[in-house]
């Protein structure tokens, strides 16, 4: 019979809302269930969702090992037997002794051999000794493929594989380490993972409240990009040449002869080490995961300042200390990717795996598995010939070198070519030609994968349990097609809760209409109209005055944001809006994003505190959907008293491999056939008539127009959501577009604000014209400041 729920998380730092006890209840008891349990936890920003997740996930870890600690498991029907057969065993419960232990935690973590699953030397390891050893000719080696093996954010592709020993020590230095055991392999295991070193930093800051970080042994692994201290492969800029970099100064390892004198005899003895300072000392690695280990719980910044200090490489130092750990946090690519996983040596055999920000799941595994060579990449190996013959080259080889060395060009054909192993259904090939005047980059042959259900198979195929969790991760059936087709909906265990904050504390508004009384209508054939930007600007002319603090407004896309912008300049209307907030916009590239941030919050600050005279009384911030801002940044309290959503960001149907991935999806749902196709496909006549991708809609299933739609809602719930932050938080959201009313005679099906957070929705107030927008934000921001 399977456990009965724990209702008592003692780690938990404080008392725990009624809503947070039962997600924990419900966590603990869907991990009871394994094996090959499979849970999607809903829960709102703010309502302490993470906080729930280790309390409860890791008081299941350790039960779990108390539990296999007093006994053993039959070796013959994997049943459960209590140790000792004392008669105490009378008073364990029936479900403790019918649970499958795992063995018990050695106590000793040192074993004599490597671990099979983390030790194998690259299969070009051979070869490379002997081209070495014979003085052969290197001009070409660099063509050569190996062992890819770079972990960066932005997707790129690792080969199979696993690493010797990381680090690159002398062989004098090796021979005195040959006495070093490894760490044995501790399971179960608990991996979290996350899509941004940023949240798994706020992963860790969350352990570190709790019992656990002590307790337990905690290891967090990150990319090159974020862990390197080789301040001359950090200048390169860019992730892909610094992983690049960093193999190719393992694979130039230095070499040289050293004489040995002796009890009348003599020897030769080779001295090999590698390239790159940071892996030149074997001890100092040893010495790094000493400290790392002494410290508890320690984020991306703490390793890299304790690899800085030591004069070690912490990137490498972590991925030696996996095997040992009882929680790994890592980002998406390492776990998610196959080839990540066995370069790193992860071994997921009955362990649990925490998906966070599972909302976009689906899309992000297709992506891992993307696979596209550039026309300049195929050229590369005859640039180099030419260089090679001529002595010199009407190209500039300098500029090639610092755009991508020849591996990186090599590394993606050979991607690419093995992306042709898939199944003709699993994936397309896109042909991309170079426009007339436009650059070589432009022509380029990508292969995007559509079927995440096989991909993420082989991440819960050998698991105890998945869990999948985000803010807002519905609708269910969606997710349930596209990455587990096979289990039904009844197999999939599902928990939503209600955010923590009172009723009173958000105010959710459909606009419709603008203080002149035209209608709001930002579908593609009306957003540009003079006179829409003129009444949007209007509005928020009106909505600056009423709104204390920040005010955060966003755009579909950064091309109409310019267009409103450059509008409101020339009428005057950002003068008008300057005289009551500091206005501020979102750069396109992400590294000016911080700056641009923080200029927001001082001027909300200073207007707080010194806004006697100056009539300005906070900030405006203009952002895009989609963007950093959008996804990756809280506005909790002052940062966001109100959040404007313009329009409905829908995707560009002009991206064919969206239009690809939707095709896929309609025509492999069992629903494609059902409901009205014809109300479905006006709908999007509606939305954009001039746009060619919309043909896709029109013969698509309704699956694949649902998982259109859904694309959008989804990025409109990830920015609207960005305000509320915690219990005692409060703020406005204003869906400033009449098709978020459910009255809008200019659709067919049901509103877009069907697809808002129940949180949301359940309190979503339809404003019939801008008097009584105006009126209920006065009321709600009055009520508002005097409660708080």
């Amino acid at each position: 019979m399977p456990p009965p729920p724990r209702l008592d998380f003692p780690a938990f730092p404080f008392t725990p809302y009624p809503i947070q006890s039962e997600f924990m209840s419900f966590l603990y008891a869907a991990l009871s269930s394994g094996p090959r349990a499979l849970a999607l936890l809903e829960s709102p920003t703010g309502t302490g969702k993470t906080l729930s997740i280790i309390c409860s996930a890791l008081q299941w870890l350790v039960d779990h090992r108390e539990a296999a600690g007093r006994g053993h498991p039959d070796q013959e029907n994997g049943s459960a037997t209590v140790a000792g057969g004392g008669a105490g065993d009378d008073d364990e419960p029936d479900w403790m002794r019918d649970f499958t232990p795992l063995l018990p935690k050695p106590e000793n973590r040192k074993k004599t051999k490597p671990h099979p699953a983390r030790r194998q030397e690259p299969r070009n390891a051979k070869d490379s000794e002997k081209s070495e050893g014979i003085g052969g000719n290197d001009s070409e080696e660099e063509f050569l493929l190996v062992e890819y093996d770079s972990d960066d954010e932005e997707g790129t592709r690792r080969q199979s594989g696993k690493r010797a020993h990381c680090g690159g020590g002398s062989s004098s230095e090796s021979e005195d380490d040959e006495g070093e055991e490894d760490e044995a392999e501790v399971t179960p295991k608990v991996y979290f993972t996350s899509r941004t070193h940023s949240q798994l930093s706020q992963f860790v800051g969350e352990l570190k409240k709790t019992q656990f970080s002590a307790k337990l042994r905690m290891v967090c692994l990150g990319s090159r990009m974020n862990l390197c201290i080789n301040n001359d492969v950090r200048k390169l800029g860019s992730a892909n040449r610094i992983n690049e970099r960093c193999l190719e100064l393992q694979k130039n390892k230095k070499s040289s002869k050293i004489k040995v004198d002796g009890d009348n005899q003599k020897a030769r003895q080779a001295k090999i080490s590698c390239q790159c300072p940071m892996l030149r000392k074997r001890s100092l690695q040893k010495e790094f995961r000493s400290e790392v280990s002494a410290n508890g719980a320690l984020d991306i910044e703490d390793l890299a300042q304790i690899g800085k200090k030591i004069g070690t490489c912490p990137y490498y130092g972590v991925r030696d200390m996996v095997p040992a750990a009882d929680l790994v946090v890592l980002p998406y690519q390492s776990l998610l990717l196959k080839s990540a996983r066995e370069s790193l040596g992860l071994n997921l055999k009955n362990s649990v795996i925490i998906i966070d920000e599972a909302h976009n799941l689906a899309d992000s595994l297709t992506s891992m598995y993307n696979s596209k060579v550039t026309c300049p990449q195929v050229s590369g190996y005859a640039n180099k010939l030419i260089i090679t013959q001529d002595g010199a080259s009407n190209l500039n080889h300098q500029q090639q070198h610092d755009e991508g060395s020849t591996i990186s060009s090599f590394q993606a054909v050979a991607n690419f070519l093995r992306s042709l192993l898939n199944s003709n259904v699993d994936g397309r090939i896109i042909v991309a030609r170079q426009k007339p005047g436009g650059q070589p980059e432009d022509a380029y042959l990508k292969f995007i994968m559509l079927c995440p259900e096989k991909i993420f198979s082989e991440v819960t195929e050998d698991a105890h349990a998945v869990v999948m969790a985000g803010g807002t991760l519905q609708p269910i059936e969606e997710t349930r097609l596209r990455l587990f087709p096979s289990l039904s909906t009844s197999d999939v265990k599902f928990f939503s809760c209600n955010h923590i904050v009172p009723a009173e504390s958000i105010l959710p508004i459909a606009v419709t209409r603008g203080p002149s009384g035209m209608e709001f209508d930002f579908s593609f054939g009306s957003r540009r109209s003079p006179a829409m930007i003129e009444e949007l600007g209007r509005f928020l002319c009106n909505i600056v005055t009423i709104v204390p603090d920040g005010v955060v407004m966003f755009f579909t896309s950064y091309e109409y944001e310019k267009q409103v912008y450059d509008a409101w300049t020339a009428s005057g209307t950002i003068s008008k809006i300057s005289k009551k907030k500091c206005v501020f916009r979102e750069p396109k590239n992400s590294v000016n994003v911080e700056g641009i941030l923080n200029k927001y919050k001082e001027a909300i600050q200073s207007c707080s505190e010194h806004s006697q005279g100056t009539g300005v009384n906070g900030a405006l911030l203009l952002a895009v959907v989609g963007g950093k801002i959008s996804e990756g940044i809280n506005f909790s309290d002052g940062m966001g008293r109100c959040v404007l959503m313009v329009g409905l960001p829908y995707p560009s149907p002009d991206d064919v491999e969206l239009m690809e991935t939707i095709k896929h999806i309609g025509n492999h749902s069992s629903s494609s056939t059902v409901g009205d196709n014809n109300s479905l496909s006006s709908q999007y006549d509606h939305e954009c008539t001039v746009e060619p991708g919309f043909d896709t809609l029109r013969r698509c299933g309704k699956s694949g127009r649902e998982h259109y739609e859904n694309l959008c809602m989804k990025a409109v719930n990830q920015s609207i959501g960005r305000a509320i932050r915690h219990v005692n938080d409060y703020a406005a959201m204003l869906l400033v577009d009449s098709r978020y009313s459910s009255t809008s005679s200019s659709r067919s099906l049901s509103c877009p604000a069907e697809k808002l957070p129940q949180w949301i929705k359940r309190r979503l107030t339809c404003g019939k014209n801008y008097g009584e927008v105006h009126r209920l934000l006065l009321q709600f921001f009055k009520i508002n400041k005097q409660m708080h």
